[in-house]
């Protein structure tokens, strides 16, 4: 005798279709002939078949989302869990965008009366019947606090500075509490959200969000905040942080409403900035954080660097506390009565008096004292010049790569004749006035035609075309 244990079917013998159950059962080396004859080893256990019937619940796969063990539950981890959600809420089975019309689904199952009573066929839905289904389907998901179909599809343009962060999202303008005063063009744009913590002793480690918000119309006026917010409500925060920023504003002097009035340097904590201002058509080249405020305040054209500290909050309110220091032109020219004069190398570096003393009076060369300082960007950057590197806007030219081969000199010989050309349009500019006509060929008393191009003209022209075609 031996003991054996083996998973049995029932002992039927009549049919091929068994039951699996464990047993243990003692047989002789008899008995267990007599059933490997009666149930040949050819039979196997049925497994589990996967079909629709027998596939887990849908209050099953939600505990699967929602499961926390009792530990996690006495620590809180269940507060913010994922609830159970009827997807299907308002859909009826049988009504579909194909528009057909199922008999005992959409439709009942017979049509007619008495005698002319008949099973009603497959066939086509009625367009007002699907259009009611589908307004009360409307209705029903949004008297619902959920919405389908997950993530609404944004504009790339819209996403802010990456994807998967909301920094540097647009989230419009501030709400005024007076209904008869509204922020008009107003923008808000968001610079940091995160979650700060602090330890408290009856409530332990206490949670709350930090947003950082700028707001501004792009025509002079912005302002921004740090405000605190509840943690996990994150739609109230940053709706309170717009408000908030709107009744923080300040008035940004610009020069030509498209940059700042002069280099000027500023500094927050371990955060360094130096700002340049820059000609018409530049852009803004500069940290994400000041480019969203220079759109805000309506700076086109600049150039900042950030040394030091890359904190985002000081960065904002270093770039702020320069903003709101810099001194217009006609300041400058009454602090030192002197002339303000400009000369930038796109305006082929042609002096232009852009300030003068309001009182008229205009220092001697007697009357300056010998050590004081004249140099405008000194004046601008407070002593503290910048280093630029080589190829940055104030800094020295890059290298050139080809001065090292024998083809470059071959290249000066050739071009001789154009490299005094700045200089030469300069001194026409002076001799001949800075308007148009001033930079001319040696041919001109004979050929009054041999004269720069009147870009203003020609633009002119070209809006006007543009603007026919158009029609």
């Amino acid at each position: 005798m031996f003991r054996l244990g083996v998973t049995l079917q029932g002992l039927r013998p009549t049919t091929n279709k068994l039951v699996c159950k464990t047993a243990n059962v003692r047989f002789s080396n008899d008995k267990l002939l007599q059933i490997s004859e009666v149930y040949p080893p050819t039979l196997s256990c049925q497994a589990r078949a996967m079909s629709a019937f027998n596939d887990p619940s849908g209050s099953e796969l939600w505990k699967t989302m929602s499961g926390v063990s009792q530990q996690g539950k006495k620590r809180g981890r269940a507060r913010n869990l994922l609830r159970a959600k009827d997807l299907n809420k308002g859909q009826r089975p049988g009504f579909g965008p194909a528009k057909i019309n199922w008999p005992g689904l959409s439709s009942k199952v017979v049509e007619g009366v008495g005698r002319d009573e008949k099973k009603r066929a497959i066939g086509e839905m009625a367009d007002k019947q699907y259009e009611g289904y589908v307004t009360k389907l409307d209705e029903t998901r949004k008297s619902t606090n959920y919405k389908r179909g997950g993530k609404k599809f944004q504009h790339p343009l819209e996403r802010g500075w990456t994807g998967g962060k909301p920094l540097g999202r647009k989230f419009g303008s501030p709400v005024s509490q007076n209904q008869d005063l509204k922020f008009e063009n107003f923008q808000s744009v968001l610079l940091e959200f995160k979650t700060v913590f602090k330890m408290t002793g009856n409530l332990g480690r206490v949670r709350r969000n930090s947003v950082l918000m700028v707001t501004g119309n792009r025509n002079g006026a912005v302002g921004f905040t740090v405000s605190p917010g509840k943690y996990g409500n994150n739609q109230h925060s940053l709706k309170k942080s717009v408000n908030k920023a709107g009744l923080r504003l300040v008035h940004v002097e610009r020069y030509e409403e498209r940059t700042v009035y002069h280099d000027f340097f500023t500094q927050f904590g371990q955060s360094r900035i130096f700002v340049q201002q820059q000609p018409p058509g530049y852009g803004l080249r500069a940290h994400r954080a000041i480019v969203a405020i220079c759109e805000l305040v309506g700076i086109k054209d600049l150039y900042a660097r950030v040394e030091g500290s890359n904190n985002i909050q000081h960065v904002v309110k270093a770039f702020f506390l320069g903003l709101l220091r810099q001194r217009t032109h006609q300041a400058l020219a009454d602090e030192k009565r002197l002339h303000l004069v400009e000369m930038r190398k796109e305006n082929d570096y042609f002096p232009k008096v852009i300030a003068s003393p309001s009182d008229g009076k205009v220092r001697t060369q007697e009357e300056i004292d010998h050590n004081e300082i004249l140099d405008f960007e000194m004046i601008s950057f407070e002593g503290h010049l910048p280093l630029w590197l080589p190829g940055q806007p104030g800094g020295e030219e890059k290298p050139n790569p080809h001065e090292k081969f024998p083809s470059w000199e071959k290249h000066l010989r050739r071009k001789w004749a154009y490299m005094d050309k700045d200089k030469v349009r300069m001194m026409m500019k002076v001799e001949n006035g800075p308007e148009w006509g001033g930079v001319r060929s040696h041919y001109y008393p004979k050929y009054p035609e041999c004269v720069e191009r009147d870009w203003k003209k020609y633009i002119q022209m070209w809006k006007e075309r543009k603007g026919e075609s158009a029609d």
